[in-house]
């Protein structure tokens, strides 16, 4: 049986995979599209793309995430999380052409499955444009996207505690505060209340002993030979 949190890791995982052959297809295009690249090279244009990677401290809406964003050629991937009420993570797929950037976020929320598609203005260590997201609950919303690059290093990421891992965390504790407590409660072995096992008797009768209780007195006195 497929749990819940089952469930939505594999729509997690299914979306990630649409995401990244979609991102694959529009690496092709820009291949295909970048024929001209010599040209403009020896015309003394430059066609570099801008630098996107970094941990970026980012605005969606009213809520604060941050995004930890790897960059390769024209490739965008990386995580986000958010660590206020109803904490959550994401994984992140997207592109960077000149000056523009276009991020997917596919989130695992507590009750539903998000997609939030993001396109921004990259301008130096600022991002600025709009955001749409959607969930599986059928709910969407729509607004502004900022974001302020912190760190051009993302190796200080470090994921969100979602309720999930807190309620396992709380299992094992009380699980291995239970077993301390019943290992306490069972009492050491008193050496007074102990009972010597009751030893075994024979069924054949010491004749010595059966001896030092007769009065010889009253035995019968043995004919003369």
């Amino acid at each position: 049986m497929i749990t819940s949190t089952g469930l939505k890791a594999i729509l997690l995982l299914s979306f990630l995979a649409s995401a990244f052959l979609a991102l694959a297809s529009a690496a092709s295009a820009q291949d295909v599209l970048s024929g001209g690249n010599d040209t403009i090279a020896q015309n003394g244009s430059s066609n570099a793309s801008a630098v996107a990677q970094g941990l970026w401290k980012a605005t969606i809406g009213e809520d604060e995430i941050t995004i930890a964003v790897n960059q390769s050629g024209h490739s965008l991937f990386g995580l986000a999380k958010f660590e206020g009420n109803d904490p959550w993570n994401a994984a992140v797929a997207g592109s960077v052409s000149g000056g523009e950037v276009s991020l997917s976020l596919a989130a695992l929320k507590s009750d539903a499955m998000a997609s939030v598609c993001i396109n921004a203005a990259l301008q130096g260590e600022t991002m600025k444009g709009s955001f749409v997201e959607s969930d599986s609950n059928g709910k969407a919303s729509n607004g502004q996207f900022t974001a302020e690059m912190i760190n051009p290093s993302t190796s200080g990421y470090s994921p969100a505690v979602v309720a999930a891992d807190q309620i396992e965390a709380d299992e094992t504790e009380q699980v291995t505060q239970t077993n301390a407590e019943k290992t306490a409660e069972v009492p050491a072995e008193d050496e007074s209340t102990k009972t010597a096992a009751p030893k075994s008797e024979s069924r054949f009768k010491d004749v010595t002993k059966l001896a030092k209780g007769i009065n010889p007195d009253i035995l019968p006195r043995m004919a003369q030979l």
